[in-house]
């Protein structure tokens, strides 16, 4: 067993042996064990989670490279992260498409979630490319990778991604849902975006048949059931998101739901959950369409924010929209452009900045790692006083996690 110190350089957290010598190269953070180890804080590339991501693709063309911008709710461009385009990592993505690219997270907010293509292929319409289907998350560390794969039929698109547990998958596509490595949709369907609230995956469509958001049951198998209250939706349904607006517990109990018949033209609908039944609680013109959407909670309303134009609407921008009204009053609304994309480039989806995820460091059970200080990590606990026992003796479990300045309490690795 090593009793471990803490100290700080002006971009590293060490942990060190005592009495060993310094034998760091701060220029590449190498770790040289067994003396200690060095975990780079990555504050100048890791999201930082009170901010949002939008996916923008580089042209309106049917085979096309993305990016991803962070951005804050003000509208200040923070960084952009390059999806590879060329290689074996590859995404490819349909930017013309006006119904692909959709953003959520998973269930505990660590992912930001959509679909692509893994190929190599730059000149075939993507959607003619069905093997190829992947889910991207990207984590609080601003890394992409493949999730999983899924293999789809004919022509249909792929559009929408979650999941409740960070390793099965509800997948949207034009043909129906789909999870981990599945080759047909069960059920079928044309489905638009998928997100998960409170431990539940829901699902919107675009269908007259239908209602335009419900619960899909399960990974494959499932069921989708309309919500309780909401008529039959209309083929220019776009998006919605969901709110615990704390009036009834941890309920999520607002819905929004985002409309568009043209660039133009949009409509943001308001449902309350009341005794069991969504109702309406009016509704909002937009006056600039509206493709994706993310909202939170701010104080007694709350704050959505769109990404404008039909999907495929070049130089389009992001929308605030703020709703001054909370459960199960009118929507009252006042709207501002905060970010809008280059000539050529096209915003599609929108999320919230992926979160750290909970961690445990040993006997540390209620520590929790959360994204603060511009992206770098925190370690949050009430047992951080004392030494603790780092899970299996391995000091790499600290290499995903980084730690806040200034923490000098001791660890035991062994």
């Amino acid at each position: 067993m090593y009793e471990e110190t803490t100290y700080t350089t002006s971009n590293e957290v060490h942990l060190r042996y005592p009495g060993t010598e310094d034998m760091d190269d701060n220029s590449t953070g190498i770790i040289w064990p067994p003396s200690y180890f060095s975990v780079p804080l990555k504050a100048q590339t890791a999201f930082n989670s009170n901010n949002i991501i939008v996916v923008v693709a580089a042209a309106s063309a049917t085979n096309t490279t993305i990016d991803l911008r962070e951005l804050t709710k003000s509208g200040t461009l923070i960084q952009t992260v390059t999806i590879p385009g060329t290689g074996a990592n590859a995404i490819r993505v349909s930017g013309s498409a006006t119904s692909t690219l959709y953003a959520s997270n998973s269930n505990d907010g660590s992912l930001f979630c959509f679909t692509g293509h893994n190929t190599t292929n730059t000149t075939s319409n993507v959607n003619t490319l069905q093997s190829s289907k992947v889910v991207v998350a990207v984590g609080n560390d601003a890394i992409p990778s493949v999730a999983t794969t899924y293999t789809g039929s004919g022509t249909n698109q792929t559009r929408s991604a979650t999941t409740l547990n960070n390793s099965n998958w509800f997948i949207g596509d034009q043909g129906g849902y789909y999870t981990n490595l599945s080759t047909s949709a069960d059920p079928s369907g044309n489905v638009r975006s998928i997100k998960a609230f409170g431990g539940v995956a829901y699902a919107s469509t675009a269908s007259t048949s239908n209602p335009p958001v419900g619960v899909i049951s399960s990974t494959t198998g499932g069921s989708f059931t309309g919500l309780s209250g909401l008529a039959n939706g209309a083929t220019s349904r776009q998006d919605f998101y969901l709110i615990s607006s704390g009036s009834n517990g941890n309920t999520f109990d607002v819905l929004y739901v985002l409309d568009a018949t043209s660039a133009t033209a949009g409509t943001i609908f308001k449902y309350s959950l009341v005794s069991g039944v969504w109702t309406a609680n009016g509704t909002y013109s937009t006056g600039v369409g509206g493709f994706s959407m993310y909202a939170e909670k701010s104080g007694s309303g709350v704050d959505a924010y769109i990404t404008t134009g039909t999907g495929a609407t070049s130089a389009n921008s992001v929308r605030k929209i703020v709703d001054a009204s909370g459960w199960n009053v009118t929507i009252n609304a006042t709207a501002s452009t905060i970010y809008t994309a280059p000539t050529g480039m096209i915003i599609k989806g929108i999320a919230a900045a992926p979160k750290c995820p909970t961690v445990t460091l040993g006997t540390l059970t209620d520590a929790t790692c959360f994204g603060s200080n511009n992206g770098t990590a925190v370690i949050n606990s009430t047992q951080f006083n004392g030494s603790y026992t780092l899970n299996g003796g391995d000091p790499q479990i600290l290499q995903t996690t980084l730690l806040h300045f200034g923490i000098s309490n001791r660890f035991i690795y062994g």
